[in-house]
């Protein structure tokens, strides 16, 4: 039988990580485990339920195996690359996110005060591989996709370029996407993974949009159709690099509209909503 949408999370409950589907009020076990990539791929998508928890009493964990990875794309978007003074790249322009930079959904962002004032949010559509991927085509790029998600890109905005040589006004920077994109607990993703035709389709017909809420205020909307480079170029470009594996996550940019263009950063007690289409909202709260 070929499901419609259906929601993949991974949760711990009584001190085991679990990997299930969210059914009404309950979750459906389908891995006694830490088994995310098994689960995201087109045999794993119809594995059994094992059984049902309530979804009350399990801890939700962001939808990420410990050893899987976050690619993100940098100025996917005309206007976000306007407001950041940045000219479109020649080619999708990416950078590597571990996963301990993120917390999940109804969780509390590290605004890790020590080292910055100026933590910033990037909403995005991420989209998470399903099965190994090498040399995709523009035509095939698609069919690796397991599913879609939500994302919060946190960015440390005055740690985003170092100074090669002297500091001042004749020093050359370099960016440094370590120090700006990489910090613990910074970023979010969730609340779950969309799997599905629907989605899927959404996806191929570009028909998704992703919406950002500050304090329930839109401070981000665009659709995906603004995209500089599609899904599909992401996909095909790096997977020319690297082989893809199931579990791994695709944040595909972000649109305009970021604190940095605002000069209104993140602050403790700030409620932050990023929402894909009319999928749920991933929900955080700042430290």
């Amino acid at each position: 039988m070929t499901r419609k949408n259906f929601n993949l999370g991974r949760f711990r409950f009584d001190g085991q990580i679990l990997i299930g589907r969210i059914d009404g009020g309950d979750v459906e076990v389908v891995c006694d485990g830490d088994e995310l990539p098994l689960a995201l791929s087109p045999e794993g998508q119809e594995l059994p339920t094992k059984r049902r928890i309530p979804v009350d009493a399990v801890e939700m964990l962001p939808p990420l195996h410990p050893a899987g990875r976050v690619f993100a794309i940098a100025i996917n978007y005309s206007a976000h690359g306007a407001e950041a003074k940045a000219a479109p790249p020649e080619r999708p322009l990416i950078f590597y996110k571990a996963p301990s930079n993120f917390v999940a959904h109804g969780g509390t962002l590290n605004p890790n005060k020590a080292i910055t004032s100026k933590l910033d949010y990037e909403g995005e559509i991420a989209v998470v591989i399903g099965k190994p991927c090498k040399d995709a085509s523009l035509d095939t790029a698609l069919s690796f996709v397991a599913g879609v998600c939500a994302l919060n890109d946190g960015s440390a905005r005055d740690l985003g370029k170092i100074a090669i040589g002297a500091p001042g006004p004749d020093a050359t920077y370099w960016p440094d996407w370590t120090a700006n994109k990489g910090l613990d607990g910074a970023s979010a993703l969730g609340p779950t993974i969309t799997c599905g035709p629907e989605v899927l389709g959404a996806l191929r017909e570009r028909e998704l949009t992703i919406t950002t809420r500050l304090n329930g205020a839109v401070v981000q909307s665009a659709s995906m159709k603004e995209m500089i480079f599609s899904t599909e170029q992401i996909i095909a470009t790096l997977s020319s690099y690297m082989t893809l594996l199931p579990g791994d996550v695709i944040a595909t940019g972000t649109p305009a509209g970021v604190g940095m263009a605002r000069s209104r950063f993140l602050r403790t007690g700030d409620e932050l909503e990023i929402q894909v289409g009319t999928l749920e909202a991933l929900s955080v709260k700042v430290g």
